[in-house]
């Protein structure tokens, strides 16, 4: 099991709920035996684990038990990074003060070449006005494992091939160039290059059945190109993170 899947096995069963094999497998895109595979080595490194045998039973990270200290990766902080943008430009009163002092400190990790693409990654991030209720009322968790590899696409300019199922329930398959994410919360939207179809396409993270990158990387496309399209279906776009 990769580091990020036992990373994101060990976020879940780290939420108190009893897990079985089957639904963890399936809640991280993962067969059942690299989930046991995963929960073996967990327990390697110092995790304990609660578990109960039969129907009703499952496994949980145990209240004894602490999550090893590990360091974040530059991935990983890039991702705080971006939350925590995300939380000032969303407004967070009680907060505020705290939000800004703490991305000070997180920027002095990284060095000067670092800042610059950390920079140019939030200039990809745009957040607009909240979503419809309509909206609202249909927005769905994504599903991590999709996720999981629509965000390493992102990160790294990759194409990425993905499974969709759109608002009429019609499912298709799209080769993408993932350029911009955008926010109109609760609701994220990846706009993209459709490549067959030569045009601009919005994705709703929690359509997106599938994804997997593909081993070619793109060039950011002219910005008007793309938010003219977006902004005539989801409004006008402020500033971005």
């Amino acid at each position: 099991m990769s580091s990020r899947s036992s990373e994101r096995l060990l976020g879940l069963l780290a939420n108190g709920e009893r897990w079985t094999a089957a639904l963890l497998a399936q809640e991280l895109g993962l067969s059942v035996r690299s989930v046991r595979r995963g929960l073996a080595q967990l327990q390697q490194e110092g995790c304990v684990l609660d578990s109960e045998p039969g129907r009703g039973g499952g496994v949980r990270l145990a209240r004894r038990s602490s999550l090893p200290r590990t360091a974040l990766s530059q991935r990983e902080l890039i991702t705080v990074m971006m939350g925590l943008a995300v939380a000032e430009c969303y407004g967070a009163p009680l907060l505020a003060d705290e939000l800004k002092s703490l991305r000070r400190k997180l920027a002095l990790v990284f060095s000067g070449a670092e800042r610059g693409a950390q920079q140019a990654l939030r200039q990809r991030v745009r957040v607009g006005a909240a979503a419809s209720e309509a909206v609202r009322a249909d927005w769905r968790p994504p599903r991590p494992a999709a996720l999981a590899e629509v965000q390493q696409a992102f990160f790294a300019q990759q194409c990425l091939h993905i499974r969709y199922q759109d608002g009429a329930s019609q499912s298709s398959e799209r080769e993408i160039e993932p350029h911009y994410l955008l926010i109109n919360a609760p609701a994220w939207y990846l706009l993209a290059w459709d490549v067959n179809k030569q045009a601009t396409r919005c994705f709703r993270l929690d359509r997106i059945r599938q994804a997997s990158p593909l081993d070619r990387r793109f060039l950011r496309r002219p910005e008007a190109q793309l938010m003219s399209e977006a902004e005539q279906g989801l409004g006008p776009f402020f500033k971005p993170l």
